[in-house]
């Protein structure tokens, strides 16, 4: 069960996850017992600038940038992801003065969890099935697959279809992302 490749990947990566949130609360809590906390008004607008540029994959993905490789291009959305979703999270803070920032907030965690999957799980894991049924010397099918590579098999599966997860939660984050801009624009007191 241990040397499960849901265990070996997921394990690690949902402890990542966590100290990404972790990280987050202890800065925003640092900034606030600094008297900084107004810093935290300005990480809005770098997250969302470092999440906007992470679309450069996205642009190299469908050929709107033609120069660079695809893996640099995975490296960076990955990286302005990361960088991004920190800075927003100390950006929400541990305020609860307002719903729509919170529900935002949680469809970018939803958003930057899919896409560690899509990231991490989905080629690690496709790559350790396919080492591990060659090692055995056996097809690719369920019938003759021992119960290891049965439920390693059914986690590619599973992982497979991230983006069906992954796209829609970008577009509505998107779309939540700019109600929140707009609705800070109109009811800013820009004394």
């Amino acid at each position: 069960m241990w040397k499960s490749v849901l265990i070996q990947r997921t394990l690690p990566l949902t402890v990542s996850y966590l100290l990404l949130i972790i990280v987050a609360i202890l800065l925003d809590y640092l900034l606030h017992v600094a008297h900084l906390a107004w810093i935290g008004r300005y990480m809005g607008f770098a997250g969302t600038a470092f999440l906007v540029f992470s679309f450069a994959y996205s642009a190299r993905k469908s050929k709107v940038i033609s120069n660079g490789t695809l893996k640099f291009f995975l490296w960076l959305h990955c990286k302005a992801g990361w960088i991004g979703t920190l800075m927003i999270l100390i950006h929400s803070g541990i305020h609860f003065n307002a719903v729509l920032p919170w529900v935002a907030t949680a469809f970018m965690l939803i958003v930057t969890g899919s896409g560690h999957v899509g990231q991490y799980l989905l080629k690690k894991v496709r790559d350790e099935v396919k080492m591990k049924i060659k090692q055995l010397g056996l097809e690719v099918t369920d019938d003759n697959l021992d119960r290891q590579q049965y439920w390693d098999t059914l986690t590619v599966k599973t992982l497979g279809k991230w983006r069906t997860i992954h796209m829609p939660m970008v577009s509505i984050l998107m779309a939540l992302t700019l109600i929140h801009i707009l609705s800070i624009t109109f009811f800013l007191n820009w004394r």
